[in-house]
């Protein structure tokens, strides 16, 4: 694995948003709610709180468009896919969308995040899934 140290704020914030959409499209949790818990959950861990908001707040104004993404662009039901594996593709779409980062590096992030959070095999379909996505 590369080197990830002086990227520390940002992987951790990725974990905690994906995290934070899990949350959301489990039990569908008003994101202020989500952002005041998960504040007071990492107040004395490094988290970009700028960031995170702005991620959910796009998860939440384009859940419809997120949502057809994933079910037109790989031809799957949202109950076909794990939720977890959902949470780390809307931070995706979102990132790439939103061009916070490359796409290259957004893929690579998704698929650690994958390989921290989900199954072992289910980074080989978010590679695939982000991949066909955003060609």
């Amino acid at each position: 694995m590369k080197n990830l140290a002086k990227h520390k704020l940002a992987v951790k914030t990725r974990e905690v948003i994906v995290q934070a959409i899990y949350q959301y499209l489990f039990e569908n949790t008003p994101s202020k709610e989500i952002l005041e818990q998960f504040k007071k959950e990492h107040k004395s861990k490094k988290v970009d709180f700028k960031r995170f908001k702005l991620c959910l707040d796009t998860l939440i104004k384009k859940n419809e468009f997120i949502e057809e993404i994933i079910s037109k662009e790989m031809s799957i039901s949202k109950n076909e896919i794990e939720l977890i594996d959902k949470a780390i593709l809307c931070l995706g779409i979102i990132e790439m969308d939103m061009k916070i980062a490359p796409r290259n590096v957004v893929i690579d992030e998704c698929i650690r995040l994958t390989k921290k959070f989900s199954n072992p095999d289910s980074y080989k379909f978010i590679n695939a899934s982000l991949d066909k996505i955003y060609k």
